[in-house]
């Protein structure tokens, strides 16, 4: 994983300016562990003390990418971000009914479990498995039971 000095360094030598909004929204990037959304990246900011506009936020994590920090996929309003890694493998839940993401353990191409038959129609059209992120959406079982609530997160 990438050091904080790593990747201040990539985005100096990219031209951009370390600002205090942009340092804090690295380290909030670095720390994260699993794919997380521009709105769950602004509140973890807010809540890191940072009075942050949306805005910058997106700016930010658009030129993260351009500079290889953050993967974008697929993902709520077709944006969700990921530290980059050269080796992922991840697979992670987004919860439809509380907007969280959740990681898989064990469901990653290259754990024990593998799925040869995804692994290979995946290699076929020439991708590398090793950096496949598996990002799955649904919806809490016991949702209708108590629409406020998901059970399988700790918080509503």
């Amino acid at each position: 994983m990438m050091t904080f000095e790593e990747a201040s360094q990539r985005v100096h030598d990219a031209g951009l300016r370390m600002t205090r909004p942009r340092e804090v929204l690295l380290q909030l990037v670095l720390s994260s562990d699993g794919p997380f959304s521009v709105k769950m990246l602004h509140e973890r900011a807010e809540n890191a003390g940072l009075n942050i506009h949306l805005a910058t936020v997106h700016r930010n994590l658009a030129e993260f990418v351009e500079v290889g920090l953050v993967d974008e996929m697929p993902g709520e309003d077709n944006r969700l971000y990921a530290r980059h890694e050269d080796q992922e493998g991840g697979a992670h839940v987004y919860c439809l009914d509380c907007r969280h993401v959740m990681p898989l353990e064990g469901a990653a191409l290259g754990s024990t479990q593998r799925n040869d038959a995804l692994s290979e129609a995946l290699s076929e059209r020439g991708f590398d498995t090793a950096t496949v992120r598996l990002l799955l959406a649904a919806h809490c079982k016991t949702r209708l039971q108590q629409p406020q609530i998901c059970p399988n997160h700790d918080e509503p």
